[in-house]
C-alpha cells in the first residue's frame, strides 16, 4: 500500500512540474506572438519620404537662404533605406575670407542605410558617396571647384503611424576625386531633421 501511495505522490509531483513547464512555454510563446501582433509597421505601402532640417536654415541663413533636406526611398525587400541628403549654404562674411563677396557650397550625398533591428526603425549604419561643389566670388578671387568622396556613419530613426518621422545622424568622409582646393575630409552631424513619408 505504501508503495502505491509513493508512486501516486511521485506521479502527481511530476505532473505538476510538467504542467508548470508547459505553462511557462505557452506564456513565452504568447508574449512573442503578441509582440508581433502589436507592432504595426509605419512603412508598409510607403515608397519614400522627404525631410528637412529647419535648424540648418535658421543657423546658416543670414544674408542668403540656406537649406538642408533628404529624399529617401524604402525598398520593400530590404531592411534598409536609400537616402539622398542635400544641402546648400551661402556665406557672405569675412570669417571665411571672402571679403565683399560670397561663397556657396552645395553638397549631394547618396547613402545606403542598413537598420540593425528587425524592422526599419531605430539604429542604422550607413555608407555613402558625396559630391561637393564650392563657388567663391569676391573682388580679388573667382574660384570654383568640386570634389567626390566616400563616407561612413550611424543614425537613428523614429517613424509615426501618421507618416511623420524624425531622424539624426553623424558621418565622416574623405574626398578622393576632384580638386585639391579646400578641405580633404568632411563630417556631417544632424539632429533636427523632420520628414513625411509618401
Amino acid at each position: 500500500m505504501k508503495r502505491i501511495l509513493i508512486i501516486i505522490l511521485i506521479s502527481m509531483i511530476h505532473a505538476n512540474i510538467s504542467n508548470d513547464s508547459l505553462a511557462v512555454l505557452i506564456n513565452e510563446s504568447n508574449i512573442k506572438i503578441l509582440d508581433e501582433v502589436k507592432y504595426e509597421d509605419p512603412l508598409i505601402n510607403k515608397i519614400g519620404g522627404i525631410e528637412i532640417n529647419p535648424l540648418y536654415s535658421m543657423v546658416h541663413s543670414e544674408d542668403k537662404f540656406s537649406f538642408s533636406g533628404t529624399v529617401s526611398f524604402y525598398p520593400k525587400s530590404q531592411n534598409a533605406e536609400i537616402a539622398f541628403p542635400f544641402s546648400k549654404k551661402t556665406n557672405t562674411d569675412d570669417f571665411f575670407q571672402i571679403f565683399d563677396g560670397e561663397a556657396t557650397t552645395v553638397n549631394i550625398d547618396a547613402q545606403y542605410r542598413y537598420f540593425l533591428g528587425k524592422y526599419r526603425k531605430g539604429t542604422y549604419i550607413m555608407a555613402g558617396l558625396r559630391y561637393s561643389d564650392r563657388d567663391e566670388q569676391n573682388s580679388i578671387i573667382s574660384l570654383n571647384y568640386n570634389k567626390i568622396g566616400i563616407s561612413f556613419g550611424v543614425g537613428y530613426r523614429i517613424f509615426a503611424l501618421n507618416g511623420l518621422y524624425w531622424g539624426c545622424s553623424i558621418y565622416y568622409g574623405k574626398y578622393y576625386l576632384g580638386s585639391d582646393d579646400g578641405p580633404s575630409t568632411f563630417m556631417n552631424l544632424e539632429f533636427f531633421k523632420f520628414g513625411k513619408t509618401f
